[in-house]
């Protein structure tokens, strides 16, 4: 753009250099297909290492050839991969978790379709911040032990906490729904909030502690300043408390702007405690009393659960039940009189063992139960017993977290751990014991040993012989099998591990023609010999593509879940990583075989070939794995599937087909800008400086033959590629040529002897 020129004197302008740095593509990012143990079905997953591979697909499987050709390809050299699980049909696994009601309140389902999903363990408790109305959930997936825990969580979708928001596109193991309908939550009372017992308040409040603040239906707080000592006139405590809980209710209620869950707000004294109530139920009916921003006087009314409060959400009761259970022992039943006279001097001691541990040696102390009345007798007891055993092993979570509970005739002891390792056991104490006075001996019921909470119902089909091709190709239009690759941005090696179905193998070469990628082919499984491989390459079983090459024969690789017991593997995936280490080292130009070309993991063939049945083999285009000595097993062919002698294809050697296609890929990226601008001469000099310097770094490389630019390349985007009739179609013909370095697959030595005597 020209510069304004506003008063004489002197301009600068800076000029574009026209110059577009083209950037080479990557050359050898695999992409496998084939069964897992787990993972994501007809999904294109990229992966980084083996361990990623163990950590998406579940490692090594002994039903998987894919994995073990994932295993050779990042040993043998690769770093980086797309995977695609395929498998015939698969359903995922499933648990509806249900409240206390009981109703279905949710469907937890595995991510990943089929079997594996049976194998997540679901665990819920209530240790929350807001134990009342909040609730924790955890999958572990036992395999592999991954875990995931979600705590703090509500069933309010208002909620920051709402589980199906936090799990859901987060989490790599589950997904969440909520099963309520929305009748159910709309039906659901208003929310509460309830202060711990409070004596006389006129001793509680004073000038320091008038102010708290109360949230009500998740709307803005609400600040409750009490004027003393106006708002809590009367004669006894329990008139005070009264009058307190009614100038609360009335100062909320000022400030509702019309919003009903505040104009409806009420409080009321229900004993000794103070009860705040939502002015609407539903889905979103909540209180939470916060501290005063000054003055603070939530703590002295002990209101919120900061200050040991109790506040209840509407949806609470929509929470999953805990799970797995605890390990329960319930006591015989007591009769009136049996908590009378005692603990005493004599009886105040018992043993009990939680997950295992101890026996520990319990000691409630010898000051008898308390209450004027069995039921509250039986309360004291179970506080004490409460106490006394999670001070034991506060750092155990079977003794930290132990519960016992009272009813009516009955006291309920529960370790703090569940699940299939918790269990509880009460015996007598060595003296003065007290465990067949609260009947925890002969006469005490034990729970069924828990089990854990696993989801269910996974099921999975492996394809078989008729299901390899439906299997693999898929359908386009959903992105199945092979084209589930086109979620993939680029990959440039495709191997199918152990599949040689020919219908597979040409849709599959045919597929990397048009994605500009190379075919590793495993030999048929079937050719067991030298004749066997002969037939297959001469008849119609493999893709006569030179986006393809086959590698003959199988080899025996180490097997871990054997204990490296010798395992017969195709070799698809060790070559991949060959390609990709080559590429690395020596460039996409140099060919991936020779004595540097060992394959690692490799520890022998499964048909050893000689010179002879190589050469045999070698004008058919079948590439042979070679064990030579000190050299061990190596790659020993570089050519296509059009690589037959016969055929006498340009195309004929695996580093110039794929020298072409990173050439064709880079290009193709680094020319996009190229679109849309004025096509004349300028945009063509620009062309050929921007792909020029390309080809010209690629000759400094090394990757062309010639001695000079002229010899190893040309460019040429001008009028005589792009005519004028080209121009009006909006056409910019650009011709790029290269000499191609070829293997020296024959090396041939003359010797002769030299008459040294003769004189001529």
């Amino acid at each position: 753009m020209p510069i304004q020129l506003a008063s004489p004197g002197v301009y600068i302008q800076e000029v574009s250099s026209g110059v577009r740095t083209i950037a080479g593509v990557a050359t050898s990012v695999a992409a496998f297909l084939g069964a897992a143990s787990r993972g994501p079905i007809n999904k294109a997953t990229r992966i980084y290492s083996f361990a990623d591979f163990e950590r998406g697909f579940g490692g090594l499987s002994a039903d998987s050839e894919m994995s073990y050709g994932v295993r050779q390809f990042f040993l043998n050299g690769g770093t980086d991969a797309w995977i695609v699980r395929v498998v015939k049909d698969a359903s995922p696994a499933s648990r509806t978790l249900q409240n206390l009601t009981p109703i279905p309140v949710l469907t937890v389902t595995a991510l990943d379709a089929g079997a594996s999903g049976n194998g997540i363990q679901v665990r819920v408790d209530y240790t929350t911040a807001f134990p009342d109305s909040t609730f924790n959930i955890s999958f572990i997936r036992n395999s592999d032990g991954r875990a995931e825990q979600y705590a703090n969580v509500s069933m309010n979708s208002a909620d920051a906490r709402y589980l199906p928001d936090l799990v859901n596109g987060v989490s790599q193991l589950v997904k969440i729904s909520r099963d309520v309908t929305q009748g159910t939550l709309n039906g659901l009372p208003a929310g509460t909030s309830t202060s711990g017992t409070l004596g006389d308040v006129s001793t509680l409040l004073d000038a320091t502690h008038t102010d708290f603040r109360v949230v009500v239906n998740g709307l803005p707080p609400v600040t409750v300043s009490i004027t003393l000592p106006a708002d809590i006139a009367g004669g006894t405590a329990t008139q005070r408390l009264t009058a307190l809980a009614a100038a609360i209710q009335a100062k909320v209620q000022a400030q509702s702007g019309g919003k009903a869950a505040l104009s409806g707000f009420t409080c009321a004294r229900s004993g000794s405690n103070l009860v705040l109530t939502s002015g609407a139920g539903g889905e979103f009916s909540s209180v939470r009393v916060l501290a005063g921003s000054a003055k603070n006087a939530a703590g002295v009314l002990k209101l919120g659960v900061a200050a040991t409060g109790v506040e209840v959400d509407a949806v609470a009761s929509l929470r999953p039940v805990r799970m797995p259970d605890p390990a329960t022992l319930t006591s015989g039943t007591f009769a009136a009189a049996d908590l009378d006279a005692l603990p005493a001097a004599t009886h105040t001691a018992l043993r009990i063992s939680l997950d295992g541990y101890g026996p520990d040696v319990v000691d409630l102390g010898n000051a008898g139960a308390a209450g004027g009345n069995l039921a509250a007798k039986l309360i004291d007891m179970a506080n004490r017993l409460q106490v006394a055993v999670r001070a034991l092993k506060p750092g155990n979570p079977a003794y930290r977290d132990f519960t016992a509970t009272a009813t009516a005739t009955t006291l309920v002891l529960a370790s703090g751990s569940r699940g299939a390792g918790s269990s509880i056991a009460v015996s007598a104490a060595p003296a003065n014991d007290l465990a067949a006075g609260l009947h925890l001996l002969a006469e005490a019921t034990l729970s069924t040993p828990p089990t854990d909470a696993f989801l269910g119902g996974g099921t999975e089909t492996p394809y078989g012989a008729a299901d390899v091709y439906p299997a693999f190709i898929g359908s386009r239009s959903k992105r199945e099998g092979l084209y589930a690759l086109e979620d993939a941005d680029i990959f440039n090696l495709l191997v199918l591990p152990g599949i040689t179905d020919a219908g597979v193998l040409a849709d599959a070469a045919s597929y990397c023609e048009e994605r500009r990628a190379f075919f590793i082919v495993d030999a048929p499984a079937s050719a067991t010999d030298v004749a066997g491989m002969v037939a297959a390459a001469s008849g119609t079983d493999l893709p006569k593509s030179d986006h393809a090459a086959v590698y003959f024969p199988w080899t025996f690789v180490a097997d871990p879940l054997k204990n490296g017991k010798a395992r017969l593997t195709p070799p698809g995936g060790t070559m991949a990583g060959l390609y990709a280490r080559t590429d690395g080292s020596r460039g996409i130009w140099k060919a991936p075989a020779g004595t540097d070309a060992n394959l690692s993991g490799v520890q022998s063939m499964a048909v050893p070939l000689t010179d002879g049945e190589n050469g045999s083999l070698n004008p058919l285009g079948v590439n042979c794995l070679r064990t030579f000595p000190v050299y061990g097993a190596v790659s020993w062919g570089a050519r296509t599937l059009r690589g037959a002698d016969q055929m006498a294809s340009e195309y004929k050697y695996v580093p110039v087909r794929r020298l072409a296609l990173y050439i064709e890929e880079s290009l193709y990226r680094g020319t996009q800008w190229v679109v849309f601008e004025p096509n004349d001469e300028p945009l063509w000099a620009q062309i050929r400086l921007n792909i020029g310097a390309f080809m010209n770094g690629l000759f400094r490389q090394g990757a062309f033959q010639g001695s000079s630019p002229r010899e190893a390349y040309l460019v040429k985007c001008d009028r005589e590629t792009t005519t004028q009739d080209d121009i009006n179609r909006g056409v910019v013909n650009i011709l790029v040529g290269f000499a191609p370095l070829k293997p020296a697959e024959f090396v041939v030595i003359s010797i002769q002897q030299l008459a040294g005597q003769i004189q001529v």
